[in-house]
């Protein structure tokens, strides 16, 4: 819910800048499988993933995660240490699939959402 305010606080400073202004990605969403992602052991490792939900050639984009990064699973907030978990469990699933949401300025992972 948090990200959603985000993206429409940006979305709104936007629209009452100029019109010439340049408009760039602050925040990017990835829809992908469960399968097509790798879960560090930390919050202070890399979150790696295909950008695709089902397989797919292109290569692992690695972005790093941080202990801001919101862990989230059929809506509600978790503890990396219980997503890690459940993720594990459900991963090789092919109906899973998860959104990625990453700063595309900073490379950071702002918030991981399983849909299980």
């Amino acid at each position: 819910m948090m990200e959603y305010r985000k993206l429409w606080t940006i979305l709104a400073l936007i629209l009452c800048g100029s019109a010439t202004a340049d408009i760039f990605t602050v925040v990017d969403v990835i829809e992908t499988s469960t399968a097509n992602i790798n879960v560090p052991t930390s919050t202070n490792g890399h979150l790696t993933f295909k950008p695709c939900a089902d397989e797919c050639d292109e290569e692992y984009m690695a972005i790093r995660l941080t202990p801001e990064t919101q862990f989230i699973i059929r809506g509600q907030q978790v503890n990396f240490v219980d997503f890690r978990r459940i993720f594990n469990d459900v991963r090789r699933g092919k109906d899973d699939y998860a959104l990625v949401s990453y700063d595309t300025d900073k490379r950071i992972v702002t918030s991981l959402h399983l849909g299980l």
